[in-house]
C-alpha cells in the first residue's frame, strides 16, 4: 500500500514556506518600489500578477502535455497523476489571468473584454483544459487514464496558437513587444520566480491528493 514517505512532508512545507515568502516580497515590490506606468497609471502593475500567471500556466499545460506522453509510454499511475494535477493547477493560474486581464484592459483599451486574438485564443485554451476535468470524470474508470492523456497530449496545440496569435492575425491589441525598464524587470522577475514557487508548491500538495487516492483504491481491490 502506497503511503506519504516523510521527505514529501518535509518538502512540502518547504515549498509552502519559500513559495507564501516570495509571494509576499514580490507583492511588497510590486506596490512600494515598482515604477507608476505613465500612459496606464497605477492599474499597470496588475502586470505583474497577469503575466507570472500566464507563465505559470504555460509550465503547467506544458507538464501536463509532457506526463501524458510518459504515461502513454509507460501506462505508470504515477504519470497521470502528475498530468491530472498539474493541469488542475494550471487552471486556476488561468482562471487568474483571465480574472487580471479584463482589469488591465478597462485600464488600457477602456472595455472589460474585446474579442481580440490573445483574449479568444487564451478563453479557448481555458475552457478545452476545463474539459479535460469534464471528459476525466465522465469516462470509465478502466478507459480514464488513457483518455485523460490523449487530450493531455493534443490539447498542447492550443498554446503555440495562443502564444503566437498577436502575430498571425490582426486586429490584436496586445502588444508584440513591452517596453520595460530595468527596475520593472527586475521586479517582474522577482513575480515569476514567486508564483512558479508557488504552482510547484500546489502542485506538490495535489500530487499528495492522487497518491492517497491510488493507496485507497488498492485498499479496496
Amino acid at each position: 500500500m502506497k503511503t506519504i514517505p516523510k521527505w514529501w512532508t518535509v518538502t512540502g512545507t518547504a515549498l509552502w514556506t519559500a513559495s507564501l515568502a516570495l509571494v509576499a516580497v514580490s507583492v511588497w515590490l510590486v506596490v512600494t518600489r515598482a515604477p507608476i506606468e505613465q500612459q496606464m497609471g497605477v492599474a499597470q502593475k496588475i502586470f505583474y500578477i497577469h503575466v507570472p500567471s500566464a507563465i505559470a500556466t504555460v509550465i503547467a499545460f506544458g507538464l501536463t502535455f509532457a506526463a501524458s506522453i510518459a504515461y502513454l509510454s509507460t501506462r505508470n499511475w504515477a504519470w497521470d497523476a502528475v498530468a491530472v494535477s498539474s493541469c488542475e493547477v494550471g487552471m486556476v493560474f488561468a482562471t487568474v489571468v483571465l480574472l487580471s486581464g479584463p482589469l488591465w484592459a478597462r485600464s488600457s483599451w477602456n472595455t472589460w473584454w474585446t474579442w481580440e486574438p490573445r483574449l479568444t485564443s487564451f478563453l479557448v485554451m481555458w475552457i478545452l483544459y476545463g474539459g479535460y476535468h469534464i471528459v476525466r470524470h465522465s469516462v470509465a474508470a478502466g478507459s480514464r487514464r488513457e483518455v485523460s492523456a490523449v487530450l493531455g497530449t493534443v490539447l498542447i496545440v492550443t498554446y503555440p496558437i495562443t502564444l503566437m496569435s498577436v502575430h498571425w492575425w490582426r486586429g490584436s491589441l496586445h502588444p508584440k513587444n513591452v517596453m520595460m525598464t530595468s527596475d520593472m524587470r527586475g521586479i517582474l522577475l522577482v513575480s515569476m520566480a514567486a508564483w512558479i514557487l508557488f504552482y510547484l508548491a500546489a502542485l506538490q500538495q495535489r500530487l499528495r491528493i492522487e497518491i492517497l487516492r491510488e493507496a485507497s483504491n488498492e485498499a479496496d481491490g
